[in-house]
């Protein structure tokens, strides 16, 4: 079988989504726990870079090659890889702030974000590159 790169991430991708999930049913049992709130924003960023690097090799594949993430969401909303472009832009408006800087209520903001929104959107990611593996 041959190697195909976004596949190979992918694998990468759906062990980091899986500890995003775990993160989140952690923090609706201990929502006032900082450490399970750390977890939670950390494996949502590691999830988001794999997401946006494995939507960039998909695209690649098929024949479009972007670089930067917002190009890589552009392209990904336009090719029906990604629903919700502008939550995926909010994705990643928030990871690079989160990344940048640490304030308590900043954080919490991006915990409700990640906890009401963005999973969603990382669902459907997933759902529809596993459709592609079958």
């Amino acid at each position: 079988m041959q190697d195909i790169r976004w596949q190979q991430r992918f694998d990468n991708l759906q062990s980091a989504y899986s500890r995003l999930q775990e993160a989140v049913a952690a923090n609706k049992q201990a929502p006032d726990n900082q450490l399970i709130q750390m977890a939670l924003i950390k494996s949502f960023e590691m999830t988001f870079e794999l997401s946006w690097k494995t939507m960039k090799d998909y695209l690649k594949y098929n024949g479009i090659d972007v670089k930067l993430p917002r190009e890589i969401i552009k392209q990904a909303f336009a090719t029906d890889l990604i629903t919700d472009g502008q939550m995926w832009m909010d994705m990643l408006e928030d990871r690079n702030l989160m990344a940048h800087t640490y304030d308590e209520a900043r954080a919490l903001e991006a915990i409700d974000h990640i906890c009401r929104r963005y999973l969603a959107g990382l669902e459907q990611l997933h759902q529809y590159l596993c459709a592609r593996l079958a």
